[in-house]
């Protein structure tokens, strides 16, 4: 009997290794030692064996049989099971058995995007609060962290482990994604919960989506020719060399680290080569670290990313090539289970926090872009952030309200609880007096001024489209604009803007209002 463990990069490829040399019936990563199972969906069980070879996957009193194809690949669909607190065993019979042990039944979620949903709980807010709470507080939920891996072609094993949620592995997890899941568990606690984290710094959404979006789909068309451009420039020489300095380089820190001597910061890595072996190139990380989680039942997906796209091509673009991530992601993980791609994988969104002007002067563009994606795609949100942290930050260390507000978002729309998550949102304007009235949908609880001064954050412009600061009067679900130098206002604005000092404008329940804008402008161009 063997117990399912695969803690490392390295140990897969050994695995594979071991695979192709014995033939024996192998499980996809995914299905571990301490494990969670989605609840009450189709559940899919998919390995390698020897082609032809008979496969059994036996779970929770049900047992499904198969025979691998000529490829040797196998997959089973369980039946929806229910809830379960306590661990069962997943046994997964070839010519050899393995023995996953203390499976739970719960919900899965998964956390993807760039840095600020990869950064570890141990640089947070609330890292010293998390460290003292008493062992065992979590062991209802469990963590997959998926491993960089950038490949041109799907890979088909996940690069990861199932482990507890000890204080140990919480704090090298993802502080938005145990955020979120810590509190889905205080309104939720009879659910078991599997966090999947698979995100990478400094990514552009185009690295995490399927090639076939990348070379056919019209809202790749740009990304296309962008890559063509990109990639004018590489040779196999040049990269040679540049694989030459980075061995350098790190021989350079050993020799350092083993004298016992500090790195310099004047000894620099060098940088990747935007190529063909770039890690971060058009489609590399779903291949290397999505499509081998497919079909894995999960109960939805947060995703929070965009600092890297909010530049002015990237921005124009990223609505159409967010539409089609999304299609294409459902519908491959309801493909091999049978389920309808649409109201069974949510997506939730995490909407740009606060920037400095210099670094985030698309960010208010890349919101609004994210507003409009929680509309257009089906079974979808997001929440606002641009109170939570301090503009100077890119990285900010405030991770914890805002997994709040997903779960809070979840809890609502998934999980149909009764729970305040929508803050105050526009809903339209009319002239009047010299001003304007704003009229707003003030979401779960009533229009407020956190901090009972006048509201801040609104602007309003005339024909001449010079914005200028306005006095801010709540008046119930509507709010009073006026301006002493633009006596016939037309267009109004509110945080439209990279960081908005002292945000106020909140609901009862403590929900800031959405950022907006009713001009319709077009993006300032490049270097205006």
């Amino acid at each position: 009997m063997k117990s399912c463990s695969i803690p490392t990069l390295s140990a897969l490829v050994l695995a594979a290794l071991t695979i192709c040399s014995s033939a024996e019936v192998t499980p996809n990563a995914l299905f571990c030692d301490h494990m969670v199972l989605q609840r009450e969906r189709p559940l899919p069980v998919w390995g390698q064996a020897s082609a032809g070879e008979a496969v059994s996957v036996t779970f929770g009193g049900e047992t499904q049989k198969v025979v691998a194809g000529a490829d040797g690949k196998w997959q089973v669909v369980l039946k929806p099971k229910p809830v379960s607190k306590n661990g069962q065993t997943l046994v997964i019979q070839g010519k050899n058995t393995i023995t996953v042990k203390d499976v739970l039944v719960g919900d899965v979620w998964l956390g993807t995007g760039q840095s600020n949903m990869d950064w570890n709980l141990n640089v947070t807010d609330r890292k010293d609060e998390i460290l003292k709470m008493p062992p065992g507080t979590f062991d209802r939920i469990r963590l997959f962290k998926v491993a960089e891996t950038g490949a041109d072609a799907p890979v088909t094993n996940a690069a990861g482990t199932w482990t507890l949620a000890s204080t140990e592995e919480i704090m090298k997890f993802s502080a938005t994604l145990f955020y979120f899941g810590e509190e889905l568990q205080k309104h939720l606690p009879d659910v078991p919960l599997g966090l999947i984290r698979s995100s990478v710094g400094a990514t552009n959404l185009y690295s995490w989506i399927p090639n076939e979006v990348r070379d056919k789909d019209p809202s790749a068309e740009y990304l296309r020719t962008w890559w063509g451009n990109a990639t004018k420039t590489w040779t196999p020489e040049k990269q040679a060399q540049r694989d030459k300095e980075t061995t350098g380089y790190f021989a350079k820190v050993d020799e350092l680290k083993k004298a016992k001597k500090p790195v310099p910061a004047t000894l620099a890595k060098p940088g990747e080569l935007i190529g063909p072996r770039w890690s971060r190139r058009p489609s590399a990380l779903y291949n290397g670290m999505i499509a081998p989680l497919q079909p894995f039942a999960l109960r939805g997906q947060i995703w929070y990313q965009g600092e890297w796209d909010s530049k002015w091509d990237w921005v124009t673009v990223y609505h159409d090539l967010f539409v089609a991530y999304a299609r294409e992601y459902r519908a491959r993980w309801a493909a091999a289970s049978g389920e309808k791609a649409l109201g069974q994988y949510p997506i939730y969104l995490v909407q740009l926090p606060a920037r400095e002007p210099e670094d985030g002067r698309y960010w208010p563009y890349m919101r609004e872009v994210q507003e409009k994606l929680a509309s257009d795609v089906p079974d979808s949100g997001f929440v606002v952030t641009y109170d939570t942290n301090d503009p100077k930050e890119l990285h900010p260390r405030e991770k914890s309200p805002i997994g709040r507000r997903l779960a809070w978002l979840a809890l609502g729309k998934t999980y149909g609880q009764k729970i305040a998550w929508r803050g105050p949102k526009y809903k339209g304007v009319k002239p009047v007096n010299g001003g304007l009235v704003v009229e707003f949908d003030p979401g779960d609880g009533e229009l407020k001024s956190r901090d009972g001064e006048a509201l801040r954050g609104f602007e309003v412009a005339g024909d001449d489209g010079n914005y200028q600061a306005a006095v801010a009067e709540i008046r119930g679900n509507a709010v009073l604009l006026k301006a002493a130098g633009v006596p016939k206002p037309k267009t109004v604005r509110y945080a439209f803007v990279p960081a908005l000092e002292k945000p106020n404008f909140f609901n009862t329940a403590g929900l800031p209002a959405v950022p907006f804008r009713t001009d319709g402008l077009p993006l300032p161009g490049k270097g205006k």
